[in-house]
């Protein structure tokens, strides 16, 4: 028996999944900005040197989150939408060969 027959038989209307009754929505670390811009800027920033302390590590998290400007939020919206849109024209399918 299939899962999604078994899952039909055991949950029918109730599971949620690709191609079931209730459509599960898109999950990808390409649709996410904390992944797919601020963690790995955060990482080329704050590791160029290697930080001499926990709290010397907090405080370079801090000091460059406080220094991202309008223009990075703007690009970083920009990319977001951009990306929205390969994943709708993918239906939810992998789209990360699109991206540049």
């Amino acid at each position: 028996m299939a899962v999604r027959e078994f899952l039909d038989e055991k949950f029918p209307g109730q599971w949620i999944g690709r191609r079931g009754p209730i459509e599960w929505p898109a999950r990808s670390p390409d649709l996410t900005p904390l992944d797919f811009f601020l963690w790995g800027h955060l990482k080329s920033v704050v590791y160029k040197t290697e930080p001499a302390s926990i709290n010397d590590l907090r405080y370079r998290i801090v000091r460059e989150c406080r220094s991202l400007s309008r223009e990075v939020f703007k690009n970083v919206r920009n990319e977001f939408e951009n990306r929205l849109w390969y994943c709708l024209e993918q239906n939810g399918e992998h789209f990360e060969h699109f991206i540049k």
